[in-house]
C-alpha cells in the first residue's frame, strides 16, 4: 500500500510539472525574446580585434556595413543637397581649402543592427574639429522599414536625401591631411544617435583606430576631397579599419 501511494505521488508531481511547462505555441515567443535581448544587450557591444594596415594616402572604411552611395561633390552641394550643411558646419566642408580642387566624394555607409557598432578612425591626421548637432524636430528613420529589410537582404537603398538623413542629430570630426580636410559624420537613426565620440579637437589620430561608438547603428558619411578616387561601390560590404575605400592619386 505504501509502495502504491508513493507511485501515485510521483506520477502526481510529474503530471505538475508538465502542466506548468510552457505550452509549444509560446516556445518561438520565448526564443525570438531571448534573440532580441542578446542582439540589443550583448551582440551590439562587441569588439573585434582590427589590425588596420593603411598604405600611404589610403583610406580605411569608418564602420562596418553596406555602401548605401558615392556621389560626386561639386561646388558644395550633392543633388542639390548642401555637403556642408549635411556634415554639420560650413568648417567641415573638405573642398573648401586650396589643396582641396573644386570638389570631391561623399561616401555613406548603412551600419544594421547585426554590423559591428564602432567608428573608426578613415585617415591618420590631425582632428581640427569635433561637434555634436541635435534634431529640433525629432529622429526620423533614415529610409523607412521597408530599406532596413533591403539592406538585411543585401538590397542597399539610396538614403541620401531622406528626411533622417538630412534633419537627425549628427556628430562630425574633421581630420587634416595632406590631401585636405577629411570629414567622418555619424547620422543618428530614428532611435536617436546615442552616440559617444573618442576624439577632441587636437588629437593626432590614426587610421583604424576607434573613432566613436553608434548604440543604435546609423549613417556613416564619409567626405573626401578631390584628391582621393573611391574603390567601393554601392552594394559592397565593408569591415571597418579594414577595408580601403579610396585612395589619393599619384
Amino acid at each position: 500500500m505504501r509502495a502504491r501511494t508513493v507511485c501515485r505521488a510521483g506520477g502526481s508531481t510529474l503530471t505538475g510539472m508538465r502542466s506548468r511547462s510552457l505550452p509549444p505555441v509560446l516556445l518561438p515567443l520565448v526564443a525570438a525574446g531571448v534573440a532580441a535581448w542578446y542582439l540589443r544587450s550583448v551582440y551590439r557591444f562587441r569588439d573585434p580585434v582590427r589590425l588596420p594596415q593603411a598604405g600611404p594616402g589610403d583610406v580605411l572604411s569608418p564602420a562596418d556595413g553596406t555602401v548605401s552611395f558615392v556621389r560626386r561633390v561639386q561646388g558644395g552641394q550633392v543633388d542639390q543637397v548642401s555637403v556642408p550643411e549635411l556634415l554639420n558646419g560650413p568648417d567641415s566642408a573638405p573642398d573648401s581649402g586650396p589643396q582641396n580642387g573644386p570638389g570631391g566624394w561623399l561616401i555613406g555607409v548603412f551600419v544594421g543592427p547585426l554590423d559591428v557598432h564602432y567608428a573608426y578612425q578613415p585617415v591618420s591626421g590631425t582632428v581640427t574639429r569635433v561637434a555634436r548637432r541635435d534634431a529640433p524636430a525629432g529622429n526620423a528613420a533614415l529610409g523607412g522599414t521597408g530599406a532596413a529589410l533591403g539592406f538585411l537582404a543585401g538590397r542597399p537603398a539610396d538614403l541620401l536625401g531622406t528626411r533622417g538623413t538630412l534633419e537627425n542629430a549628427r556628430l562630425s570630426s574633421v581630420t587634416t591631411t595632406p590631401f585636405g580636410n577629411v570629414t567622418l559624420t555619424l547620422v543618428a537613426p530614428g532611435g536617436g544617435l546615442r552616440g559617444t565620440t573618442y576624439q577632441q579637437e587636437g588629437d593626432e589620430a590614426r587610421a583604424g583606430f576607434k573613432a566613436a561608438f553608434m548604440q543604435e547603428g546609423g549613417l556613416v558619411l564619409l567626405h573626401l576631397p578631390a584628391a582621393f578616387t573611391p574603390s567601393v561601390g554601392v552594394g559592397d560590404r565593408v569591415t571597418g579599419a579594414q577595408t580601403v575605400v579610396a585612395s589619393a592619386r599619384n
